[in-house]
């Protein structure tokens, strides 16, 4: 293993641990609010909740027009090379561009809630909720670009702990006090942009004691502003595929179904979404780690980086995409009660597209990388038409509903995955179908259906799911080592994260000795 994948590894790791902690932490407090929001609303309510959560989660993150990306990328770039003034250009420029693009799509919104309301979803009850949630937008816009900004001068913390963690934990606490005092429904709403207005001024705070930035005084710096957008909108549409996966279906049955059915669906939604966080974890601090290799013509280095890491996140996926695969009936229940039952064959059919994003791994990014940006927005382009055209076809004429929406963002998940992996493999010949990454798969295949078979030959109670859970894991690990398909790379990474679970190096070897059965001299741990 050469020395260069070695630190890409470690850094990877490093960052990856960081971000993936953060992502853990705002999923649990998420999962609580979805619970607790599941067991205390109506069907009803919990649909409109669920479309409104949609329509700004699709908005938002739109109007930052993909400065999260080309802030970072610019500010990082000109204070490497001693240019503070043009770094301090780009932060005014971003903060400018947010401004316009957040209160913009605020005020559309606000004036248009009425039209979203009764003649594009059919649901007038939308209407003021709707004027409600628009202040939420340039919120999101301005904390994300000033989170860009810090994470331009090297800090990445008020990513995760203001909007991964403290939005949530604030949402949760405030939706807490209003289920307690039997509060209407509309103060859900106002928690929901309150929280995420609390944590704009907590990183306008933080950002003006890190580089002194004032996010009320900016103004365009008359420079940057078109490098920005011609870095930062190609950069989009990689968000605008997965806002697109994540929220067509939803929008879509809001559109034609009940708010019964949406809010049936989220369930299912909600529990798929947590196969996806290991990759975006990954994806997040991978960029910069490839960039490095890439700079530096070093493309078995890239390669063998690409197929470690991605093993290790694929490896993470496959235990959680097992249960709810295999029982969703039972996690459904266990976790939301038997109302929700039907969720269970689209929670199935989301686990696979989510799973084979996660098997393909971050190929988007090295495209980008590697300055294939164009072909990064024509397949993102080409898959989100796919995924709109799939949802009306299956959900309005087939009249499949909730599982025409499954199929549909499922379906979108495959092609555009495949769609990477093959411009990738014909541009640069990088490809993940190494004996390593398959053998394992497959056995663990076999050994989840195994287990599955097994259980339906016993009765089903939710108490088992654990303990199926870690025959699942065992029988994976038995899989990569009986198949032999654990390399170098592999062991190091074990041993780096058994050194920082605080596990003594000579131990790490010892076990790994065992494993293979080899002299500890021979095995490199890190």
């Amino acid at each position: 293993m050469s020395k260069a994948v070695n630190s890409s590894l470690k850094t990877a790791m490093k960052g990856t641990a960081l971000v993936f902690a953060g992502m853990v932490g705002s999923q649990l407090l998420w999962f609580v609010t979805r619970l607790l929001i599941v067991k205390n609303l109506s069907k009803e309510d919990l649909g409109i909740y669920s479309l409104l959560v949609a329509i700004v989660s699709v908005i938002a993150p739109l109007a930052t027009l993909g400065l999260w990306e080309g802030s970072t990328r610019y500010i990082s770039i000109f204070l490497g090379q001693g240019r503070t003034q043009d770094a301090v250009a780009v932060q005014r420029s971003s903060l400018w561009i947010g401004w316009i693009t957040g209160v913009g799509a605020c005020a559309v919104m606000f004036l248009l809630s009425g039209v979203l309301a009764g003649y594009v979803f059919y649901k007038p009850e939308l209407s003021v909720p709707l004027m409600v949630i628009s202040f939420f937008i340039p919120a999101f816009v301005m904390s994300h670009i000033l989170s860009a900004v810090v994470r331009g001068y090297g800090d990445i913390r008020p990513k995760v702990y203001f909007m991964d963690v403290g939005q949530p934990f604030l949402f949760l606490a405030l939706l807490c006090f209003i289920l307690l005092s039997r509060i209407p429904f509309i103060t859900i709403i106002y928690a929901y942009v309150f929280s995420m207005l609390a944590m704009f001024v907590l990183i306008a705070r933080y950002g003006y004691r890190k580089t002194g930035m004032i996010p009320f005084v900016c103004r365009e710096s008359g420079g940057h502003v078109g490098e920005l957008l011609k870095f930062s909108v190609p950069v989009l549409s990689l968000d605008v595929m997965f806002l697109i996966f994540r929220w067509t279906d939803t929008l879509m049955l809001g559109r034609y179904g009940s708010a019964e059915e949406v809010g049936v669906y989220s369930v299912s939604v909600s529990l798929a979404a947590f196969l996806i966080f290991p990759l975006l974890a990954l994806d997040t601090v991978y960029m910069p780690v490839a960039g490095e290799l890439f700079a530096k013509k070093r493309m078995t280095d890239l390669t063998r980086t690409y197929q470690v890491l991605t093993k290790w996140i694929f490896a993470l996926t496959l235990p959680l995409f097992f249960i709810l695969f295999f029982f969703p009936e039972m996690t459904i229940t266990f976790l939301f009660g038997e109302r929700f039952v039907n969720s269970a064959l689209p929670l199935r059919i989301l686990s696979i597209g989510f799973l084979f994003d996660a098997f393909v791994g971050t190929n988007a990014v090295l495209l980008l990388v590697m300055g294939f940006s164009k072909a990064v927005m024509k397949v993102a382009v080409c898959g989100t038409a796919l995924n709109i055209v799939l949802n009306y076809v299956l959900i309005k004429h087939v009249g499949l509903g909730m599982e025409g929406a499954a199929l549909a963002s499922t379906g979108s998940f495959l092609a555009i995955g495949l769609g990477y992996s093959f411009v990738l493999y014909r541009s640069s010949g990088i490809h993940l179908f190494t004996t390593g990454y398959l053998k394992p798969v497959i056995v663990s295949a076999l050994i989840g259906a195994a287990i599955y078979a097994a259980a339906k030959s016993l009765p089903l109670y939710p108490w088992m799911l654990p303990v199926y859970f870690m025959l699942y894991i065992c029988g994976y690990l038995a899989s990569l080592i009986l198949t032999r398909s654990v390399d170098d790379e592999d062991v190091f990474l074990f041993g780096e994260i058994m050194s920082r679970a605080g596990v003594a190096p000579e131990t790490t070897r010892r076990i790994i000795a065992r494993i293979y059965k080899r002299n500890e001299g021979k095995i490199n741990a890190g």
